[in-house]
């Protein structure tokens, strides 16, 4: 396999990994897409990244302890159980490590496009732009959900509309972070067959 090729699959896997963080659809208790095949899509990434970029090596720690944590909750959600606000502490560690990850992993994506896009491109500032989006709108998301239960999310009127808006920003930008990703897999695609 060359490095164009490998390349293309760590962003491929990366932007699948994203999708499935994104994207949960869930059957009674259960999720059907769970989030730990994202973190260990990611995880692959970083792997097949590192030579390319290596402060991601950096942040595989991270991806084993989110991708563990995952497995964790989705294997308890099949008994009906939950590990979320159990244990203080380790909400708040996830909910910090899930942020620095992203922060770092998506600095690293741009650094990446950079490196290969064409001088007229601008993809490497769109993700830093993406990413400071997400960060913050994402920020916001955990800790409106923290202060308020899910039952007070009363969609009834403008202020339940309002309250909503932040998580609709969220899921646009995840969809834009996806959407970049799949981009900087084109330039691959496009450099291997060039």
């Amino acid at each position: 396999m060359t490095e164009r090729q490998i390349l293309y699959k760590a962003v491929s896997n990366a932007a699948w990994g994203y999708f499935f963080l994104s994207l949960d659809i869930y059957f009674g208790s259960i999720s059907i897409l769970p989030s730990f095949v994202g973190y260990l899509l990611l995880l692959s990434a970083i792997q097949q990244l590192s030579k390319e970029r290596r402060d991601l090596a950096l942040l595989r720690p991270l991806a084993i302890f989110l991708a563990v944590w995952s497995i964790l909750a989705w294997a308890l959600s099949w008994a009906g159980l939950s590990l979320d606000g159990k244990f203080l502490f380790l909400d708040l560690l996830v909910i910090a490590a899930n942020l620095y990850f992203n922060f770092q992993f998506l600095t690293d994506m741009a650094a990446l496009a950079a490196a290969h896009q064409p001088e007229w491109d601008t993809l490497d500032q769109r993700i830093l732009k993406l990413r400071a989006v997400y960060t913050i709108i994402g920020t916001f998301c955990i800790i409106y959900s923290e202060l308020f239960s899910t039952n007070a999310l009363n969609l009834d009127g403008i202020g339940g509309i309002t309250a909503f808006l932040p998580f609709v920003a969220l899921a646009v930008a995840v969809f834009l972070v996806m959407f970049s990703l799949f981009r900087l897999r084109r330039l691959f695609a496009e450099k291997a067959t060039a």
